[in-house]
């Protein structure tokens, strides 16, 4: 009996152990790396606009700055009337390039340097006939508004869908790999 209980009390250790292994070998094989990054500003205090009539547009960009002041690697800050801003933010009745139509979409000027890329200036913009056709929720409006300013921000398109900066998601928000990216992108 003794020798029952001492082989059945091994057989569950050995179960618990390779359970326990297996867990933490899928924890850290699908522990993502951060997300890439092409520049940064100069500073880590940048300042923006909205430049939309839209008050509902207005919204979806404050929710998406919110979420990146949340993070905690740079601050987004209202520009005072009269000043330029280093980032635009704005709507468009459509947006198309050469790829197609697109959500959202930013273009940057840079300077380039052989450590990093300085950001001197952004705009980005949010594609409302196109997010009205597919019918994207406000919270999946943000979500691309937050994607735009993530490129405004330095940072490159992520492999990983659970991403904020995944190519083509509107259900993904910040994610710690953004955040870690954006730490890479602004550490001195």
């Amino acid at each position: 009996m003794l020798k029952k209980v001492v082989k059945w009390t091994v057989l569950v250790i050995a179960t618990i152990v390779l359970t326990l292994a297996s867990f933490s070998s899928t924890i850290f094989a699908s522990a993502s790396k951060p997300t890439p990054s092409w520049g940064s500003w100069d500073a880590t205090t940048i300042t923006y606009k909205t430049n939309t009539s839209s008050s509902y547009y207005k919204s979806v960009w404050k929710n998406a700055v919110k979420r990146w002041n949340k993070v905690g690697v740079v601050q987004l800050k209202a520009a005072k009337s009269g000043e330029k801003a280093d980032i635009t933010l704005t709507s468009s009745k459509s947006l198309s390039t050469k790829n197609g139509k697109l959500a959202g979409y930013t273009n940057y000027s840079y300077l380039k340097k052989s450590n990093n890329n300085e950001i001197v200036s952004a705009k980005s913009t949010l594609n409302r006939s196109l997010l009205t056709k597919y019918g994207y929720t406000k919270n999946q409006r943000t979500n691309v508004a937050t994607h735009e300013i993530g490129h405004a921000l330095g940072l490159s398109h992520s492999a990983d869908k659970s991403s904020v900066m995944y190519a083509s998601d509107r259900y993904a928000s910040i994610d710690h790999q953004d955040k870690v990216g954006l730490q890479n992108a602004y550490e001195d």
